[in-house]
């Protein structure tokens, strides 16, 4: 078996990976997803110089993410997700700069969120939701240009949106709920005019609702809520043709329901109680 390029044992009972595996010169896709391996991440993988795909969620992995991982120069999709991963984000995972999707949500997860990032600049999905990540968004994300999903939801993050964001230019989908995340929405966020999905919801942004969120010509859902938000609604927000959702619940908005809002005609949900609206 020494041609295999390919290796999928999804859903099996495997608690063990034989160290023969290591023997796989030429593998360059190990999909494990949904066995029982519940020890660290099986060492013999690092031998396979040639991996590109590594996806081991739902494997109830209960370790730290070895440094090691940072071997595998040839990675471009690393899924862990839905473990019970403890420990730092390791600073060489960002030595994979052949990496496009980095997928670690829902484990337990702590520190910062590595600066050395800004090294990955082919990724394309950055997925790190449902873990205990703390500290502040580095600046150093606004460099990944490349971006398509950026989902930081369900952490401890705190201090301000970095502007840079605005530099991410292919982004799609940016994903803060649920963070501790303050200060206003930042002027350059206008720039990310590919953007269809904002949940900046259940954090500690302040000041007025931008009025040029209504002009991001691509914005399906708009997710504001639990936030300390005032002001008036802008009347721009009716010009969001595609807005789907709207989500300023439990804010402290002011002032009355813009008639522009009846230009949203592919509005299916519209959310804006607990504020002070008249």
């Amino acid at each position: 078996m020494q041609n295999l390029v390919t290796l999928n044992l999804t859903r099996n009972l495997i608690v063990h990976l034989p160290s023969a595996i290591g023997l796989l010169s030429n593998l360059t896709h190990l999909i494990m997803n949904s066995n029982p391996l519940r020890s660290i991440i099986p060492p013999h993988i690092w031998n396979l110089k040639k991996l590109r795909t590594l996806h081991l969620r739902n494997c109830q992995l209960n370790s730290s993410i070895p440094p090691y991982i940072g071997k595998l120069k040839s990675l471009v999709n690393l899924h862990l997700s839905s473990n019970m991963l403890l420990g730092p984000i390791p600073s060489s995972i960002t030595n994979l700069t052949n990496l496009q999707s980095l997928l670690l949500s829902f484990n337990m997860l702590v520190g910062p969120i590595p600066s050395s990032v800004n090294n990955l600049t082919n990724l394309a999905s950055l997925v790190l939701y449902g873990n205990q990540l703390n500290g502040s968004i580095p600046q150093e994300i606004g460099r990944l240009t490349n971006l398509i999903t950026l989902d930081l939801s369900f952490n401890m993050l705190v201090g301000p949106i970095p502007s840079n964001l605005g530099n991410l230019s292919s982004l799609v989908y940016l994903d803060l709920y649920t963070n501790k995340i303050n200060g206003s929405i930042p002027l350059e966020i206008r720039n990310l005019k590919r953007l269809t999905n904002l949940d900046l919801g259940a954090n500690d942004l302040s000041g007025q609702i931008p009025s040029f969120l209504g002009l991001l010509p691509n914005m399906s859902l708009l997710w504001l809520d639990s936030n300390l938000f005032e002001g008036f609604i802008p009347l721009d927000i009716g010009k969001s043709k595609n807005l789907t959702l709207l989500f300023l619940s439990d804010n402290k908005l002011t002032g009355s329901i813009p008639s522009s809002l009846c230009y949203l005609t592919n509005l299916l949900w519209l959310f804006l109680d607990r504020n002070l609206l008249h």
